[in-house]
């Protein structure tokens, strides 16, 4: 009897994880719109990181010669 309430409890536990990951976890429907004022875009004034990290440039002059 032990072993079906552990294994009920679990399936439900599941299933509301389950449920709340499928909905987004939110249930707040009441955000209001995004209000403009006077007509003019916003404009950004933060810019994203652009490009990776720089690796340096080899010299060439530390390879080994080929054989003969």
């Amino acid at each position: 009897m032990k072993k079906l309430a552990t294994f009920v409890f679990a399936m439900l536990l599941g299933a509301s994880l389950s449920f709340a990951q499928a909905t987004g976890g939110s249930t707040d429907k009441t955000t209001p719109p995004a209000k403009t004022t006077s007509g003019k875009k916003a404009t950004k004034t933060k810019k994203g990181h652009k490009g990776g990290k720089k690796g340096k440039k080899s010299t060439g002059g530390t390879t080994i010669p080929a054989p003969k």
